[in-house]
């Protein structure tokens, strides 16, 4: 199958969830994170607001977790990249060139994906070696495209989350894609290189 055909098929099958089962995957899903993850403070960590059968972070950033949290924010100065606003009660909201949401934080208080501690990255399918498959913009391989200059980082470590179904034997992997180090569904924990998860 072609790129554009996996993304096709993927996208049918998380959109096909019905509601009760978007919402009892994802506080399935809050439950795997939080004990992956676990509680600090000192911890910034991206997440995303969901849309179009994306599994709902929503359970895990509501539950108390006592971690920082970050949304990504379209930035284009030149070419479309992701910069990270803050989350918190004071928090304002705009709407970008694709009508998604996202903090209205101003530029100099955003932080780049190597500020991060972990990034929660949305995906249409993924793979047990690591691969994942977004919605073809490339904003995530742009902006954490540095994670490729060397094999190990200390952060920011990137874990893909999704509905279980959205598993793919074998993606086709391409050299600027950015490898994941885990991902989580509402079933299980996977890690796919264990030498980037030293500081989880």
């Amino acid at each position: 199958m072609q790129p554009a055909q996996i993304r096709q098929q993927y996208r049918e099958l998380r959109n096909a969830l019905g509601p009760a089962e978007q919402a009892r995957n994802a506080a399935l899903l809050s439950d795997n994170i939080r004990r992956f993850i676990g509680f600090s403070r000192k911890r910034k960590i991206a997440a995303y607001l969901a849309g179009m059968g994306e599994i709902s972070l929503n359970p895990w950033m509501a539950s108390g977790n006592g971690v920082q949290i970050y949304l990504p924010m379209l930035y284009e100065p030149i070419e479309p990249r992701l910069r990270f606003g803050r989350l918190d009660p004071s928090t304002r909201w705009k709407t970008n060139r694709f009508h998604i949401i996202e903090p209205a934080t101003p530029w100099k208080n955003t932080l780049h994906a190597r500020q991060l501690d972990i990034v929660l990255l949305p995906l249409v399918a993924f793979d047990r070696q690591g691969n994942r498959m977004g919605m073809g913009g490339g904003f995530y391989d742009r902006s954490l495209a540095f994670r490729n200059m060397r094999s190990k980082w200390l952060k920011p470590i990137l874990i893909g989350v999704a509905h279980s179904c959205q598993e793919h034997p074998g993606l086709p992997a391409r050299p600027w894609d950015v490898i994941l180090d885990a991902v989580i569904t509402e079933r299980e924990t996977i890690i796919t290189h264990e030498g980037n998860l030293a500081r989880t």
